[in-house]
């Protein structure tokens, strides 16, 4: 029986999205095995989740078939991924070294508000532009100096 209640889009779920769409983005689709490899958790824990996610309209799946993202989840999923990435671009900008990076963003996409992940797109937007080349060099001397 289906409840009326809304889903609450937590980390994890975004995290599922996100893993799907990138995984779709060469063949199309996704599965299960592929996904649960890519977030380090069980087959089972995997298809719970898409059932979950199929019952909440955001993935398209048939038992022992493929995955796809609907309209709603590959919302969700390529806002995911454009977070992931700006910040990412973001922290390797200002010297993190591309492990951390990786690592670093993955916390910081699901827990930043709008207005922090917007200023931080801007000024990652400000620091590439061409006049602005000095701030990163002083920048990187601030950090050599210790």
């Amino acid at each position: 029986m289906k409840t009326d209640s809304v889903l609450t889009i937590t980390s994890t779920i975004e995290d599922y999205l996100e893993s799907i769409l990138v995984l779709s983005e060469n063949k199309g689709f996704a599965q299960v095995t592929e996904i649960a490899k890519s977030l380090g958790v069980s087959k089972a824990s995997v298809t719970e989740m898409i059932i979950k996610l199929k019952s909440n309209n955001l993935v398209y799946y048939e038992k022992y078939s493929t995955i796809t993202l609907t309209e709603e989840g590959s919302k969700i999923a390529l806002d995911v991924k454009e977070r992931h990435e700006m910040i990412n671009q973001f922290l390797k900008l200002i010297g993190v070294n591309e492990e951390d990076a990786n690592h670093d963003c993955c916390i910081m996409e699901h827990d930043l508000s709008k207005d922090t992940v917007e200023k931080i797109k801007l000024f990652t937007k400000f620091l590439q532009e061409n006049n602005q080349e000095d701030i990163l060099k002083r920048f990187n001397e601030f950090i050599k100096k210790g």
